[in-house]
């Protein structure tokens, strides 16, 4: 009888165990395998800032940040610069945003759950950020409290602040947390879905007009240009990219 209680036990903690697999898989499910991964790498980078070890007769703590585990496990993330954030940076600081305070927040590649209807966000994990320093402290303070947002106006590639406005949260992932940029997301990427595509490099800017926080969007590998002939544009005493654009893919 105790024989058969025992399976009965190990029976009901095998379906247990299933259940809860099954659980955590539908909570993660809409993130990707590449953030996951990243995931993983901050967990074991976490894991050796803590360990301790004995050397030269004396304890100390190893010091080992998360870049230095980027490196050993995919190799340092380059950051582009080139002719298309050039760009960005003399509209956002032209007279036609009179923006200021340029930070780039992160350069990532758009995956389809960036891209999806029902999710409508853009993720951007904590360890993946080059500053969280584009928060005010006050802001750093608001976003601390769960569930809590900050509405954002948003610059596209296509040099166009984005009518609608979008709200900055933090959520929190099981292995890390994520800044991301929801509510209307999903119009903006369908206001540029000729430039927003899977697999795509976009860098997420933020900058200040008139001191409120915003962001701007611009695809590293994509170059929206002016169409106006040089002529046309001295005459008119500005070389930055109004209505008249084409998208140049590489």
């Amino acid at each position: 009888m105790e024989k058969n209680v025992g399976n009965a036990d190990r029976h009901d903690q095998k379906i247990t165990n299933e259940e809860v697999g099954f659980a955590a898989s539908k909570h993660d499910d809409d993130v990707n395998e590449g953030e996951l991964y990243r995931g993983k790498i901050e967990k074991y980078a976490i894991e050796k800032k803590n360990n301790v070890y004995q050397k030269g007769g004396s304890k100390r703590k190893e010091r080992f940040s998360m870049n230095e585990v980027d490196n050993k496990k995919k190799g340092k993330m380059v950051v582009d610069s080139n002719e298309a954030i050039t760009q960005l940076r003399e509209f956002i600081t032209g007279d036609e945003i009179n923006g200021s305070d340029m930070k780039l927040v992160i350069q990532k590649t758009l995956y389809a759950s960036d891209l999806k209807r029902h999710l409508n966000r853009l993720n951007m994990p904590f360890n993946q950020v080059q500053t969280h320093d584009f928060l005010s402290p006050e802001e750093k303070q608001v976003l601390g409290i769960k569930s809590a947002e900050i509405k954002v106006q948003i610059v596209g590639p296509n040099l166009k602040m984005h009518k609608k406005p979008m709200s900055l949260k933090i959520w929190s992932m099981s292995q890390t947390k994520n800044y991301v940029l929801t509510t209307n997301w999903w119009d903006f990427v369908e206001a540029n879905k000729n430039i927003l595509k899977e697999k795509t490099t976009i860098q997420v800017w933020s900058f200040r007009k008139d001191r409120k926080l915003c962001f701007a969007v611009v695809c590293v590998d994509k170059l929206v240009v002016n169409t106006t002939l040089p002529e046309d544009a001295s005459s008119a005493g500005s070389s930055l990219i109004r209505p008249d654009l084409l998208l140049l893919e590489n």
